[in-house]
């Protein structure tokens, strides 16, 4: 059944159809009376900035409604006005579907982000300022297989922190339903809990993900990597109102790529997961230090599979947080 994306509690439909795909109107929530998905009749450029801004009611789309089958006038003028009228079969072989929907959507999302994770990790070990420019010293069918290697431990680490996050997210379920049975009151029951598969919990962490890759592949392509033996420039500006704090954002002092990837990575599953598990922020941080720490563990057995150089494994160990 579909959520609301306002205040999340099920909806028995998102718009109705009368006679042609054209013409349809949304429902509105009985709960709180908003309109129930105003991101079924958004286009895809407005779900995709609304994702990489981490709003709330695009993750519930997204997760929960997109692909629900809209209300008929002719469902409504026989009598089967609602899903409460399915019979069991009906809904198992609906559920069974969407579900089956999804696992081929993490796919190929998944795919996607193991590339561009792979790519923006094999520009930043080169450690030249442009990730297209040779690499002094290996020919091009060694960059390949080194690419090739970081790209199976990209998936490697990629699957290790999903399975360490879904692991981490089950035993938070099971405490959450034991202390809604003692006390109701204060852990009220979820309507997304009841509807959560471990497909979302996969889906939402890929979602969450879009914002951090899109700034490191931006980072990557134009982005410059300081380089120790550069040589000081012949001309410097002075900022007035010169202060060290002013430093802080210096090549040489900060990086952008481990701060986007490490702190807004973070951010951002964690975020995601709190819409998934219904949960307080506390739980959360848990199963994302859960995961971090599967596959921090898991990026110390691969990082010599990478291949042999200076700050190699060093720097595979920097970027492996998600």
């Amino acid at each position: 059944m579909p959520l609301c994306t306002t205040c999340a509690a099920a909806v028995p439909y998102l718009y109705t159809v009368y006679h042609t795909v054209n013409n349809a109107r949304l429902e509105r929530c009985p709960s709180c009376g908003a309109t129930a998905d105003p991101y079924v009749e958004h286009d895809s450029l407005v779900i995709a900035l609304d994702l990489i801004l981490l709003k709330l009611g695009v993750y519930r789309h997204l997760l929960f409604n997109r692909g629900t089958p809209p209300r008929k006038v002719e469902q409504a003028a026989r009598g089967h006005d609602g899903p409460k009228n399915q019979s069991t079969e009906e809904k198992s072989v609906q559920d069974a579907s969407r579900e089956q929907a999804r696992r081929m959507l993490v796919l190929r999302v998944g795919t996607g982000v193991v590339l561009v994770d792979a790519f923006v990790r094999w520009s930043r070990i080169r450690g030249s300022g442009s990730p297209i420019a040779p690499l002094s010293g290996l020919s091009t069918s060694d960059q390949t297989a080194t690419f090739l290697r970081i790209l199976l431990a990209s998936f490697v680490e990629t699957v290790s922190f999903h399975i360490g996050v879904a692991s981490a997210s089950t035993a938070v379920l099971i405490l959450l339903n034991r202390l809604a049975r003692w006390n109701q009151h204060l852990f009220p029951a979820s309507s997304i809990r009841q509807q959560l598969r471990y497909s979302h919990i996969s889906l939402c962490l890929l979602y969450s993900s879009l914002t951090k890759f899109m700034l490191l592949l931006i980072l990557s392509i134009w982005g410059t990597q300081p380089r120790q033996d550069a040589p000081s420039p012949a001309y410097v500006y002075k900022v007035p109102f010169e202060s060290p704090l002013w430093h802080v954002m210096d090549d040489s002092v900060l990086d952008r790529t481990w701060v986007v990837r490490n702190m807004l990575g973070g951010m951002s599953a964690g975020f995601g997961l709190r819409v998934v598990l219904d949960c307080h922020p506390f739980f959360t941080a848990l199963v994302v230090f859960s995961g971090w720490g599967i596959k921090t563990a898991i990026a110390n057995i691969v990082r010599e599979f990478i291949g042999p150089g200076d700050g190699v494994e060093e720097t595979w160990l920097a970027y492996s947080i998600p």
